[in-house]
């Protein structure tokens, strides 16, 4: 087998890996299907150039689209475009040409409403942050293991929905 189907083969298994996740993106910044795809294309047409160079498919093709998107609105007349305010959704936050995840992550930590309680929050911190077990959680609570885990999995479950409206859908999403 050659160097090109290799190559081809490998772009292929990106391309449908994250193209869902690019449209998305654009889509939501731009709102029109016509245009969203020929983002899209010109982004993948990049990539398919740079493939060999790229290290993190993911980080590139996040970091390329910006860039697109802002000579798109550019070349439909928009020459005083500025992308930071394009960019302004915390969920699409770019620092170096990738997600500057922190941002979310920050956000949904001093959400209160995730946690629905301030025993919540503490009981996250002292199991996520602080690897407490669900037993000495419990203990400092004064609740019972079992009260913990049930607990600790409604604020995961609210977390997770929260990353999810903020367009992160798995946990690859946010590294």
């Amino acid at each position: 087998m050659n160097s090109l189907d290799k190559k081809t083969r490998e772009f292929t298994e990106v391309y449908s890996d994250y193209y869902p996740i690019v449209y998305c993106t654009v889509y939501s910044k731009i709102g029109n299907p016509d245009d969203t795809h020929d983002i899209c294309q010109e982004v993948f047409i990049r990539f398919y150039e740079k493939f060999s160079e790229v290290q993190t498919p993911r980080k590139w093709l996040l970091g390329t689209l910006r860039y697109v998107i802002l000579e798109h609105l550019r070349k439909k007349g928009g020459t005083d475009t500025d992308i930071d305010m394009v960019y302004n959704d915390v969920s699409l936050s770019f620092v170096n040409g990738f997600r500057d995840t922190r941002i979310i992550i920050e956000e949904a930590l001093e959400d209160i409403e995730i946690f629905g309680s301030e025993k919540n929050k503490l009981l996250f911190d002292m199991i996520a942050i602080y690897n407490f077990t669900y037993r000495e959680t419990g203990r400092q609570l004064g609740m019972t293991e079992r009260q913990v885990r049930y607990q600790y999995s409604i604020v995961m479950k609210r977390l997770i929905e929260y990353f999810k409206t903020k367009g992160v859908a798995d946990l690859e999403d946010l590294l």
